[in-house]
Formats: structure tokens, C-alpha cells, sequence
């Protein structure tokens, strides 16, 4: 088990920043995870999708993402122990981490499961799928 700090954020916009701002204080993209925390009433209405951004901070760093979080204006920080596997909380469990949401999942799973390669930089799935969703809502 990992530790873990992590909060919620109502956009992917501002989950973007806070883990730039987490690489910027030493934190790689394997420390960062950037998960889909929405409802099935959200997604159906098209609104704001709330996103958990997860920091595993094995190396003493918690603190660190802690503020770092904070300053990014994060929604229920929390620590937790969690299975960290290839830059990602793979036991997240909305339910019990997030229990006003009721379904998350990685806001980059499609992506991943239809154009990964296995071969690029853990991040880049995800500016695949968001820079053509951010497109469309603009």
C-alpha cells in the first residue's frame, strides 16, 4: 500500500494545474493521477465533471501536495493508503473516497483502452482526450 493525498476539484481545468504545479515541486507523472469523479445525473445533464486528483507521496512528500493541492483551491483533501500501479490509484473506490459521487473512473480510460501504444509519456493519453473534449465545450 501507498500513500496518498488527494481532494476533488470541480473542473479538469484546475486538476490540470494543480498536477503541472505538482511536477513543478518534484513530483513525476507517475505520482499523479488524475481521475473522473462524475454522476450518472452530471454526466446525462452535460454539466461540470468533478475530477479527484490523487498525488501518491511514498517519498515524504505529502505535505508538499498537500499545499500544493490547497493552493489549487482542492475540495475535501484527504489522505488515504491505497494500490499505486503505473502512475495510478488502482483501487480507488468512489464510494468510499468520494461517497457524494457515485461513479469515477480515469478520466483518460478511453483513450487508453482504444489508442495507447504502451509506448508514450503516461500524461499524453490524457491531453488526447481532454484537448478534443475541451474543443467541443468551447
Amino acid at each position: 500500500m501507498s500513500p496518498i493525498v488527494f481532494g476533488r476539484f470541480e473542473a479538469i481545468s484546475p486538476a490540470e494545474d494543480a498536477a503541472r504545479a505538482l511536477y513543478a515541486r518534484g513530483f513525476s507523472v507517475w505520482d499523479v493521477s488524475i481521475l473522473c469523479a462524475a454522476t450518472e445525473d452530471t454526466r446525462r445533464a452535460g454539466g461540470p465533471v468533478p475530477v479527484v486528483l490523487a498525488a501518491c507521496v511514498r517519498r515524504g512528500n505529502a505535505a508538499v501536495a498537500a499545499d500544493v493541492l490547497r493552493e489549487a483551491g482542492v475540495r475535501d483533501l484527504q489522505r488515504t493508503q491505497g494500490k499505486w500501479e503505473s502512475g495510478r490509484w488502482t483501487d480507488f473506490d468512489p464510494v468510499t473516497h468520494c461517497p457524494s459521487q457515485d461513479a469515477a473512473q480515469p478520466v483518460a480510460r478511453g483513450a487508453v483502452d482504444c489508442e495507447s501504444t504502451g509506448n508514450e509519456d503516461p500524461g499524453s493519453e490524457l491531453e488526447h482526450y481532454v484537448d478534443p473534449q475541451r474543443s467541443g465545450k468551447e
